[in-house]
């Protein structure tokens, strides 16, 4: 049996304003208790426009009115309102419906200290008005007279309804409910009186306002509406939907952008979220949080796909053609945080010269005259052995700070004080300092691992990366690299010129000494491509340590092959390493001729 508060035939439900889960309590209440009579806190001169909005839901509406310093004053009618959810159910039912509040001007904003509303689909409505009582309103302050004004028309109108119909049901704001069902009871009642309102009237957002005003946005709201449609189903999680928003979220940007979204994307953002949330004393994160997390996760591109599928409401139609108006949110709801994407975007000179040579892509061909041709884009080959470089100083590093230890001072101070150590011997009056430990050889190989496409744990596996080669340096500053990468022919975007991906690749120093590792007898056994490049990597290193970048660490048995011949394994994880960087070195591309390279660059972005 759910929670309510019962005073005679009264029966209230405490609310809090604008989110699913509320709404959700309402819908359930309405079908539990079957009134014969809704009543809520919704300003009484305004009841027939707020009506018409509960009408016209699942579509957006805004009621607009004026003070008497004629600043406009706001009602956002939307589905994941517990108060519109009320008329809703009440017209649908064909119920009376009364919206008692009393319209009053200048009402203080006030901005309560609430629990998550997500804690109702684990604690309950009963449990979460405890806390709610417990937290907002011992940090609430006292109540205003406004307050008491309003809970005492409330009480009145209640009475009057109480008396004509057997079952009312009452949504009502926690701050007021349980006052306004003690003020029942009284025989008299002072006169009350509302704020004049000369105007007003409904209106239909804009389609781009719609994205930014509905406190609940699109995705949840959407979802909301097709629980309501089908009722038996449980009502949607809200952590899942935060889910399944970033996941398709990274199908459009793998679509839109062309680079990947590997799956520890999906677990950087989800701990992110779920990390931020807490800090602000939330369960759920917001929409800001959200986008904030997908910027700082991926990039500006998978948080600009995050915020349009978020933000996308296809229920907005105004099929009663309403007068349109454009708000903000600041309009709506006061000061706000603002969150700007900057997309990656071609230049905006040339553009139409650049259009012209793209339109024409379905007529280039990629026929080098022999495998020896083919050759690489030079401003790419300078970037992937940067690289190279940077990966190479990390696992250095990586290793001298494992190697690292920690000594009682006797000479020197080496490294420095190491004020941990000192203040935990603190009573043995000794000084504690760090010594760095003793520097590897070396680094000879280095293999990156963006995708193992596997047949591992995958029941209907389809080969990505078909393309694999191996390439030798041109000169003494490149080192010879081995890959597998989306074939040559797929995706032609100008004259001998091919742009591909890297599903992994392999670089050994110094250059011009690698054989074609995907011939090599000695390479058989390998289980993955991944294991190939590793294996060859050990063998061609010239230097102890192999730097390991890829989503899970080598298997032990490769371990153990490295250690045969004097190596060591320096694991990475992809996650670790800058998004923004991997997918710009991800795409690289393959020309079927040196003399295209005078030419490559108008075509590459």
């Amino acid at each position: 049996m759910g929670f309510y508060l019962q005073k005679d035939n009264i029966f209230a439900l405490p609310i809090i304003h604008y989110n699913m889960e509320m709404a959700a309590q309402v819908r359930l209440a309405f079908e539990r208790i079957k009134p014969d009579c809704i009543a809520v806190e919704l300003a009484e001169t305004m009841r027939l426009q707020l009506l018409h909005a509960a009408s016209r839901l699942p579509d957006v509406s805004v009621v607009i009115s004026y003070d008497r310093q004629q600043q406009p004053i706001y009602y956002m009618c939307e589905p994941c309102d517990a108060a519109f959810e009320a008329l809703r159910c009440a017209l649908e039912s064909q119920l009376p419906a009364h919206c008692i509040d009393l319209d009053v001007d200048h009402y203080p904003d006030k901005r309560e200290r609430v629990p998550d509303a997500y804690a109702l689909t684990r604690i309950g409505l009963e449990h979460y008005y405890e806390l709610y009582k417990k937290t907002a309103l011992a940090h609430g302050g006292s109540p205003t007279p406004l307050d008491h004004s309003r809970e005492m028309y409330m009480a009145k109108r209640l009475k009057e309804l109480s008396l004509s119909y057997d079952r009312v049901l009452f949504v009502g704001g926690m701050a007021h409910v349980q006052n306004v069902l003690d003020l029942v009871g009284r025989s008299t009642f002072p006169p009350l009186h509302h704020a004049e309102r000369d105007t007003v009237q409904i209106c239909a957002p804009t389609e781009e306002s719609c994205r930014d005003i509905l406190a609940e946005c699109g995705s949840i709201s959407k979802h909301y509406e097709e629980w309501r449609e089908t009722s038996q189903e449980p009502l949607p999680d809200r952590q899942k939907l935060i889910f399944q928003l970033y996941k398709a979220a990274g199908t459009r940007y793998v679509e839109n952008s062309g680079n990947a979204f590997p799956g520890y994307h999906m677990r950087n953002l989800m701990k992110f979220v779920r990390n931020y949330a807490l800090i602000t004393d939330q369960l759920m994160p917001d929409l800001y949080q959200i986008l904030a997390a997908a910027k700082g996760c991926v990039d500006h591109n998978y948080a600009y796909e995050t915020w349009a599928l978020a933000t996308d409401y296809s229920y907005r139609k105004n099929v009663d053609d309403l007068p349109e108006i454009d708000l903000t949110i600041e309009d709506v709801w006061g000061t706000s945080k603002i969150i700007r994407f900057h997309l990656k975007q071609p230049g905006r000179k040339g553009i139409s010269w650049e259009y012209r040579r793209r339109k024409q892509r379905s007529s280039y061909r990629f026929e080098p005259p022999g495998p020896f041709a083919i050759c690489s884009y030079p401003p790419e080959d300078v970037v992937i052995e940067r690289f190279g470089e940077f990966l190479k100083k990390k696992g250095t590093q990586i290793l001298t700070e494992e190697a690292a230890r920690t000594a009682p001072f006797s000479s020197s101070l080496e490294d420095g004080i190491d004020t941990r150590e000192t203040i935990r011997h603190w009573h043995e009056k000794k000084l504690f300092v760090k010594v760095r430990g003793k520097p590897p050889g070396g680094v000879g190989s280095v293999v990156v691992i963006f995708d193992e496409d596997s047949t591992e744990e995958k029941t209907d596996f389809v080969e990505k990366y078909t393309w694999r080669t191996t390439w030798l340096g041109e000169h003494s500053q490149e080192s010879d690299m081995a890959f597998y990468a989306t074939p040559m022919d797929k995706n032609i975007i100008g004259p001998g010129i091919s742009r591909c991906e890297y599903g992994g690749f392999m670089m050994s120093y110094p250059p011009r000494r690698m054989h074609d590792v995907w011939i090599d007898p000695d390479y058989r056994e390998c289980r993955t491509k991944a294991e190939v490049l590793l294996t060859a990597a050990i063998d061609y290193a010239v230097r102890p340590l192999i730097v390991y970048v890829a989503a899970r660490p080598p298997r032990s048995a490769l371990k153990s092959f490295a250690r045969r011949f004097g190596k060591k394994l320096v694991y990475i994880p992809i996650g670790q390493l800058s998004p923004v960087t991997l997918n710009r070195l991800r795409a690289f591309h393959v020309l079927d001729g040196h003399e295209k390279r005078d030419i490559a660059g108008e075509y590459i972005d």
